[in-house]
């Protein structure tokens, strides 16, 4: 079974956080029927971020910028992006991250990453982490730590 689809053809969709954090995103893994490998390109505004900064736990990123000019926020660094950068985040990497678009154009960014249905995503700013299993986001405030780790279990 070919499956295929045009980049035109899947209508990308608003979405937005508190703040200027807000883009449009084109879901191109899932609108191919990709089930492990996702795909989207994200498209920021002049002056927006298009995330919060956030971490994933289990999940690995491939960032490529293809338009635009922009400011990579990495851990405490800002970084400038211009398109041909490349960047990659693994589960490991402890630097939150997210963009920022400082041009007077849009910035346009493909991002690989993994899709897992149990994926774990930090916002250290917020102060929550969003669990993808649940669809949920919980403050970390509110997080009781557990005996029921791995080391216990290898006793």
């Amino acid at each position: 079974m070919l499956r295929r689809v045009r980049l035109e053809e899947v209508t990308p969709f608003a979405y937005a956080f508190e703040g200027e954090i807000k883009a449009r995103m084109a879901d191109i893994g899932r609108n191919l029927g990709s089930k492990s490998i996702g795909l989207t390109i994200q498209t920021v505004a002049p002056g927006c971020f298009s995330s919060r900064r956030h971490k994933h736990v289990f999940q690995e990123e491939i960032l490529i910028v293809m338009a635009g000019e922009g400011t990579l926020h990495h851990g405490a660094e800002r970084l400038p992006a211009r398109p041909g950068d490349c960047f990659c985040y693994l589960p490991e990497d402890p630097e939150p991250h997210c963009f920022e678009n400082a041009g007077s154009t849009d910035l346009v960014i493909w991002a690989f990453g993994n899709r897992f249905s149990h994926e774990i995503c930090l916002y250290p700013d917020q102060g929550i982490a969003f669990v993808e299993g649940l669809g949920a986001e919980i403050p970390l405030r509110e997080a009781v730590p557990s005996d029921w780790v791995e080391e216990r279990r290898r006793r």
